[in-house]
């Protein structure tokens, strides 16, 4: 059964897509679905569907914007793109970047399931030229699995520094184990979890510190240090002069 991630920010529209059709009767299921771009390239990175279904106007990031980000990540999903109306130009660049197919709302039963039928033909034929590779190229395939994975955790904790972020969050986050994320970030960052949440933490501490007029204690907090005390230590120790210097030598 392959996996399928529907986008659309309309509500209506994701639930008459999910319930169009049976899913299984065509290989797929339906395992992820979102409202807007933002939150669709956030699920899908930890996901990896076999196919994605998204709608092209969507509000933080449409439809193409997104089909071009998951090819650039390396993510080798088949891409259905769905639009209000029919807009060539949209199609044409939808398809420069690799999209299998357009569909025009609504979206008529008969066509979709034209689309699943080739989509599912394609997969089976990657996945049986993929169990005849060599062990070499599986290798490389769980290399890019596990790259897949690591950009989405170093994603999060940029997003999320400011908060109280610890393996255990991310371990919830991301439904695996706290050793595990920890060697993966290690293998990508080259630091520990903590070490590399911690320059992340001072970066951006001095950039407020060189852009605004805030307090030092407001800084800290906004950087994820509650403890004014300990954010003065933890700072002057990972840049040798304390954050009341820094701002005096700008």
């Amino acid at each position: 059964m392959y996996h399928v991630f529907l986008a659309d920010d309309e509500p209506w529209a994701l639930m008459t897509l999910k319930n169009m059709i049976e899913w299984s009767d065509y290989g797929f299921a339906v395992s992820g679905e979102a409202e807007d771009g933002e939150q669709a390239l956030a699920r899908i990175n930890r996901t990896a569907p076999d196919l994605i279904i998204s709608d092209i106007r969507m509000p933080g990031m449409d439809g193409l914007a997104l089909l071009q980000t998951i090819r650039d990540s390396g993510l080798r999903a088949e891409v259905l793109l769905v639009s209000g109306y029919t807009d060539f130009e949209y199609a044409r660049k939808a398809l420069r970047f690799g999209c299998a197919g357009y569909l025009v709302k609504p979206v008529e039963e008969k066509e979709l399931t034209e689309y699943l039928v080739k989509i599912k033909q394609r997969l089976d034929e990657n996945k049986a030229a993929g169990e005849g590779k060599a062990g070499g190229d599986k290798q490389e395939e769980g290399y890019q699995s596990e790259k897949l994975q690591v950009q989405a955790m170093v994603k999060y904790i940029q997003e999320h520094y400011a908060q109280a972020l610890t393996l255990q969050v991310l371990s919830g986050e991301f439904k695996m184990s706290e050793s595990y994320i920890s060697s993966l970030i290690k293998k990508r960052t080259g630091k520990g979890f903590s070490e590399h949440l911690m320059e992340i933490r001072i970066r951006k501490a001095q950039e407020y510190l060189r852009t605004t007029n805030d307090s030092i204690e407001t800084i800290a907090e906004r950087v994820g240090y509650p403890d004014y005390f300990y954010f003065t230590k933890v700072y002057k120790k990972a840049t040798g002069i304390s954050p009341a210097a820094y701002r005096r030598q700008l």
